[in-house]
């Protein structure tokens, strides 16, 4: 396994890689690490392009490790565009298991791959929801992405 910390907008990311995919991206308090891994080279630059506007969805092969469920849960999270929010029970929904919003949100809190897989995009029916990271760090994904919190979805 390899990996990187690069520095971004309210934070680090570390970036690992194994058998030519990315298998975790996560926060970390972590000092800064250049990788030469090409793989997290790339992805570190897409993760870059992201945060600048340039970015809204990402190209780098993704494997993170799971359960069955969590995989499923995380195929659609994945799914969701860029900008918009959708509900722990839409997603649980859109999986195949209606009524299990509590079980996707656990899920969504076990997601190793932030950002790539873009957990901060989903939020609870009457509320933010939660961030395994902190809320300073989903509150500043939506800020990259423009969602407006009131509106749960993209500012026009």
């Amino acid at each position: 396994m390899s990996y990187g910390i690069i520095q971004v907008p309210r934070g680090r990311l570390k970036i690992c890689a194994e058998n030519g995919c990315i298998i975790r991206c996560g926060w970390t308090e972590e000092a800064l690490r250049e990788s030469e891994d090409p793989l997290i080279r790339e992805m570190a630059d897409q993760i870059r392009d992201y945060f600048l506007g340039i970015r809204t969805e990402f190209t780098v092969p993704c494997r993170p490790q799971g359960t069955d469920f969590e995989k499923k849960i995380w195929t659609c999270i994945a799914e969701i565009p860029y900008g918009r929010v959708a509900t722990y029970g839409e997603i649980a929904e859109k999986a195949g298991h209606p009524g299990a919003a509590r079980a996707a949100g656990r899920a969504c809190g076990r997601n190793p791959c932030v950002i790539i897989i873009p957990c901060h995009r989903v939020v609870a029916r009457h509320g933010d929801g939660g961030y395994t990271g902190g809320m300073k760090y989903k509150y500043a994904l939506w800020k990259t992405e423009h969602i407006d919190r009131r509106r749960k979805g993209r500012k026009e």
